[in-house]
């Protein structure tokens, strides 16, 4: 069998979660996405199950369908050997968008957080030594993160393989994902929770809330 096929008799099979993705991009993008009326809810939307089941099959056919209604897609990956790269996921989610504008733009969207933020991000090298405060990071990742949410609304956080997501991009993940329900922010993430460790088990928490 082809991975084409394979990959839509994946889809087939999920259909209980396709529904699901199209209802958060509903709830997400108001109830008529062609003029933007009706109220916008965000929230989070995870997906687990061993490996080969499917979940990054999903994950892209939420990206696709989210991409259709016109929403802002932002999309990282955990890597097995980059959980030691501090925010590394959280890199992967912003320098993309973040290189297609000039540092003015950066210093207008960061704010006050520019100097403690833009490391964090991989905008620029750290200009003093030693690690930055990571309750101060984690602040500013709040206010970057609404504030363009709020300023490229509808927005889309894709996540895949989060169980190898760094400590610093999980730690942050975890306390800001409350938030996203009052935002216009959906955050879909797909993990093994088999290979969950010490470090990473608050990922448990985006189902529990």
């Amino acid at each position: 069998m082809s991975q084409q096929n394979r990959t839509r008799r994946t889809l087939l099979e999920r259909e209980r979660e396709l529904r699901a993705v199209d209802a958060a991009l509903t709830e997400l993008c108001g109830t008529d996405p062609a003029d933007g009326t009706g109220n916008r809810g965000g929230g989070v939307i995870a997906f687990e199950g061993p490996g080969g089941v499917g979940k990054t099959a999903l994950l892209g056919e939420a990206r696709r369908r989210a991409a259709a209604r016109g929403c802002t897609v932002l999309r990282a990956r955990g890597g097995e050997h980059e959980q030691g790269a501090a925010f590394h996921v959280v890199r992967q989610l912003f320098q993309p968008v973040l290189a297609e504008t000039d540092e003015d733009e950066h210093r207008r969207i960061l704010g006050g957080w520019y100097e403690i933020v833009a490391p964090a991000v991989g905008l620029v090298v750290s200009g003093h030594g030693g690690a930055p405060d990571p309750q101060g990071v984690r602040d500013g990742l709040d206010w970057l993160v609404t504030r363009f949410a709020v300023e490229h609304a509808p927005v889309v956080m894709i996540l895949d393989d989060v169980h190898w997501a760094d400590p610093e991009s999980l730690d942050w993940l975890t306390r800001f994902a409350p938030r996203t329900a009052d935002l216009p922010l959906l955050l879909a993430v797909g993990y093994r929770p088999e290979d969950l460790t010490a470090d990473v088990a608050a990922i448990r928490t985006l189902i529990e809330r």
